[in-house]
């Protein structure tokens, strides 16, 4: 069978699309943004109608500029975020904005929550640290406070079930629906009963379980059209964005590592069989292929950080620029530090009211300065995230890494160096998008396995290597980096979650 595959993956910030044919591998892949909105201080929003948008934008767009026709395209594959939940009435309709996984608008009643529920029991069944943001928190918050709203919710679908309900009026999931719910069951790979029951959650709001992520789960009819593409097309069921990363950078045998660098920083180990972590610091879930699963840390407002200095200090200017800049600055930056916790701390220390700092800024800094500060910070954080997975007797032997910090050679030898540890960088940032094609390819007949797709898909750059000379001296760095931590953020000067001393 020939032909062409779309897939597509709706982020935080913006949706990317990849169209993949079975010889040529990735033929063409857009990219079009939306916004959060943040209507009220440490509330944050996305409008499920700007992911349609981006969607039919992006699918367009890649046939535009590669000339392929309509016709031609088998199968189109949605993924996405797994945090959040759109919640949508009997016909259909949106009714509130989606409450993003980075809005922090009442930490204090999700910690009462957390805490009314049992942290531990939580974690037992959903194999998840319980943190804020995430849909079960979310759906409480919009019970307690929109209770209009909420005697019209019909169901709470993640943003690529809810485009798949749009485009063809489907309703259900898949197994990685679920996970990074805090509602989920990871021994079942379904939602638990008794969560839902406990927290008033209405199970039956909830999309059943119905696919795996590489069925068909529909034809799309004439909303296709605003798509670009033809009635008939295959809609596959898909999964979870991270997952789908892990896919597309072709991380998917037992000790792969795959690092996501979005607007979180998300490392997913890949293994055998699941390993439970009792901490929740390790979560869990099933891989996007069969016989594998995902071991997950997700570390937050690590690129929301450089995001926000480059909104507020950029002054127009792009990463790139603002990297260019930082290359001509001394490792340690002169003495500047960064804390990057702009959403607070998640892993490998936990502490959802801490907030980020520069430290130790004097006269001759410049913004230079800071960007390198910003770039090192995140960058800290990775020796006690090796520590937190050797302390779990996870095997990890190969790193990748994915997603917008992939595209900076310095950021990547910063990490190289800082880890002691060779890092490989995708050369393509659309990684999730690619695993969704490839799981459109499996479901259409045009792949055979995963291996045969990214034998034709995979894209890498050179392997990223640590310095010798720069290692030692990132060591010192992040030792001090480290000390001035625990002084400025005192409830984080503990061993990381969970840890085994």
């Amino acid at each position: 069978m020939s032909g062409y595959v779309v897939g597509a993956d709706v982020g935080s910030s913006a949706l990317k699309a990849a169209l993949v044919h079975p010889d040529r591998g990735v033929v063409a892949v857009a990219e079009h943004t939306y916004p959060m909105h943040r209507p009220h201080r440490d509330w944050a929003e996305n409008d499920p109608e700007d992911w349609y948008l981006a969607l039919a934008a992006a699918v367009s767009e890649v046939l535009q500029a590669s000339g392929v026709s309509a016709s031609e395209v088998k199968a189109l594959c949605l993924v996405g975020q797994r945090d959040i939940a759109v919640l949508v009435d009997d016909d259909g309709e949106v009714l509130t904005p989606c409450i993003h996984w980075t809005d922090r608008r009442d930490p204090a009643e999700t910690t009462r929550l957390y805490d009314r529920l049992g942290r531990a029991d939580l974690i037992d069944r959903s194999g998840t640290l319980p943190i804020p943001g995430l849909v079960l928190p979310n759906l409480a918050w919009t019970k307690a406070h929109l209770p209009d709203v909420w005697a019209r919710v019909r169901v709470a679908l993640q943003p690529k079930d809810y485009l798949a309900l749009r485009l063809t009026g489907d309703i259900g999931t898949d197994p990685t629906g679920p996970t990074r719910s805090i509602l989920n069951d990871w021994r079942s790979e379904d939602w638990n009963a008794q969560t839902c029951e406990e927290a008033g959650i209405p199970r039956e709001i909830l999309p059943d379980v119905k696919y795996q992520p590489w069925d068909v789960r529909g034809e799309l009819g004439s909303t296709a059209y605003e798509l670009g593409l033809l009635p008939g097309t295959l809609l596959v069921a898909g999964g979870g964005d991270d997952p789908a990363a892990a896919l597309g950078s072709g991380v998917i045998n037992p000790g792969d590592v795959s690092i996501g660098t979005g607007s979180s920083m998300s490392w997913r180990i890949v293994a055998d069989e699941p390993k439970f972590d009792p901490t929740g610091v390790i979560g869990l879930m099933p891989h996007l292929i069969p016989g594998r699963y995902l071991h997950e840390m997700v570390a937050t407002g690590t690129g929301t950080t450089l995001r926000w200095f480059r909104t507020v200090f950029g002054d127009g200017c792009t990463y790139e620029q603002l990297i260019a800049e930082a290359a001509q600055v001394e490792p340690g930056c002169d003495g500047l530090m960064c804390f990057p916790y702009v959403e607070g701390a998640s892993v490998p220390w936990q502490d959802d009211s801490a907030r980020a700092v520069y430290y130790g800024i004097a006269g001759h800094h410049r913004r230079a300065h800071f960007t390198r500060a910003t770039l090192e910070g995140i960058a800290f954080q990775y020796p006690a995230l090796l520590e937190v997975v050797a302390s779990r007797r996870h095997s990890a032997r190969c790193f990748t890494i994915s997603d917008g910090e992939a595209r900076s050679h310095l950021w990547n030898q910063i990490k190289a160096d800082v880890m002691g540890q060779q890092i490989t960088p995708s050369l393509r940032v659309e990684a999730p998008a690619i695993g969704a094609a490839i799981l459109a390819g499996l479901a259409t007949d045009l792949f055979d396995s995963a291996a045969t797709a990214l034998a034709v898909v995979l894209e890498l750059a050179p392997p990223v290597r640590p310095r010798a000379v720069e290692s030692e001296r990132y060591a010192a760095l992040q030792h001090h980096w480290e000390a001035i931590r625990r002084r400025i953020f005192p409830n984080l000067a503990s061993l990381p979650v969970g840890a085994r001393s």
